[in-house]
């Protein structure tokens, strides 16, 4: 006889429905109504089976809406310079980079002060949606410095990063990074196609390469379809 408890058979139903496919990414999981009837346990072991399994990342309630497959969340390391493309195919998943800006333009005051450039001065600026399975996962604002890069602009951003690109051209020797919880605005949301103030993770980073102050990126991501991981072991 099988003594694996009542809401682990649920949890374990559930899981093989999500690893097969069956239930995708977004996809609305049955109510606690519905595995009450599906499996003929009580209504408390049904909401156990699902708390576990939000708490585990698995799936997202949302009240008044009903509970879902949660997105796959795309990891990165915040020990190190990433590159988003990289670690969308490393994940299973097809890359693609909307280009939404490309272009020379005057750098803002605080872009000017992070490339160390005289203030007015042009630098190469692209924004870029990337995309995992046609999915937003990440937009990216980037400023980069051309005495760096000056062919920056004359390449192909669907297929391959920016950072893919620039830390090609040279090592990165240093780097800072900022890493915050937003609320997405209005035009982030909708390219993102998330709801306005859903919590996203925004991460400012400037690279020092060759000499100078290379680039400087603002990244932001939903929460949850994207987050970091840092892996450190302490001296001694």
């Amino acid at each position: 006889m099988d003594a694996t408890p009542l809401y682990r058979r649920i949890m374990e139903a559930i899981r093989r429905e999500i690893a097969e496919g069956r239930l995708k990414p977004g996809a609305r999981v049955p109510s606690e109504h519905e595995l009450v009837r599906r499996f003929g346990v009580a209504r408390m072991t049904a909401n156990r089976a699902l708390k576990e399994l939000a708490a585990e990342g698995l799936i997202v309630r949302t009240a008044g809406s009903g509970t879902f497959v949660a997105d796959r969340k795309l990891e990165h390391s915040a020990l190190v310079v990433p590159d988003i493309a990289q670690e969308i195919r490393a994940s299973g998943r097809a890359y693609r980079g909307e280009v939404l800006v490309a272009e020379r333009a005057p750098a803002p005051d605080a872009v000017a002060e992070a490339l160390a450039l005289e203030p007015g001065g042009e630098a190469f600026h692209t924004r870029i949606l990337h995309r995992a399975d046609g999915v937003p996962i990440q937009l990216e604002d980037r400023w980069v410095n051309p005495t760096y890069a000056p062919a920056f602009l004359e390449q192909d951003f669907t297929t391959r990063s920016p950072n893919a690109y620039l830390t090609a051209i040279g090592r990165v020797e240093e780097a800072e990074e900022v890493i915050e919880a937003v609320g997405a605005d209005r035009a982030a949301a909708r390219l993102l196609d998330v709801a306005p103030g859903t919590p996203c993770l925004l991460v400012t980073r400037r690279t020092f390469a060759r000499g100078v102050w290379a680039t400087r990126a603002r990244l932001l991501g939903p929460g949850r379809r994207w987050r970091l991981t840092a892996r450190f072991r302490p001296a001694g």
